[in-house]
């Protein structure tokens, strides 16, 4: 993997992206999962000239997840409106056990109220796709109902284009600035 693409401005100005970029680029046009709130289909591909940001995790992530959430909460809302408006939040919950429905678009809706809480209790198509973007996860062994158990997962934010093609990955850690920094990059290059 690349760990940095130089993009072409105006002039002799290049601008590199913070995260790193595969060559080549994953394809995850074909992924769908259902929406928490209606469970219509949701593709993996952003809207025209737009950006999808998603992220695999759960709500009851103690740290990375919400801290992640926070920081591109942040980055979002440090573009400027018309950049901002082209951008959307998918968070794919990977403990649709204790995940509901209403439990995911809870929480996503608390940093991105118009953000695409994803949720579906199909292992394999959850396996999937989560295997499409190269995202490990692990719910530990526990009694149905118990509710004390263990989740681990890749703390990886991918940035998906109208395309279906993921053009950024942010490891856990990548500062709100580099996201901001990056999404405007992608955004200003779709125009």
């Amino acid at each position: 993997m690349t760990a940095a693409l130089a993009v072409a401005g105006c002039g002799d100005d290049e601008r590199q992206l913070a995260g790193a970029v595969r060559e080549p680029a994953l394809d995850v046009a074909s992924v769908t999962l259902p929406a928490a709130a209606d469970g219509r289909e949701v593709p993996m591909r952003a809207e025209e000239s737009g950006l999808l940001v998603v992220y695999f995790g759960y709500t009851s992530c103690p740290d990375i997840c919400p801290t992640t959430l926070s920081d591109l909460s942040i980055a979002v809302g440090d573009l400027p409106a018309e950049l901002a408006d082209r951008v959307q939040v998918a968070f794919v919950t990977v403990d649709p056990e204790r995940d509901t429905p209403e439990v995911v678009q809870g929480y996503l809706g608390s940093f991105f109220p118009d953000g695409i809480a994803l949720h579906t209790e199909d292992e394999d198509a959850l396996a999937a796709a989560a295997a499409a973007f190269g995202v490990q996860y692990e719910v530990a062994d526990h009694a149905p109902g118990d509710e004390d158990y263990d989740v681990a997962h890749t703390a990886v934010t991918y940035v998906v284009d109208d395309t279906g093609h993921v053009v950024v990955e942010w490891p856990f850690g990548m500062a709100p600035d580099d996201m901001a920094a990056d999404l405007s990059t992608l955004l200003e290059k779709e125009t």
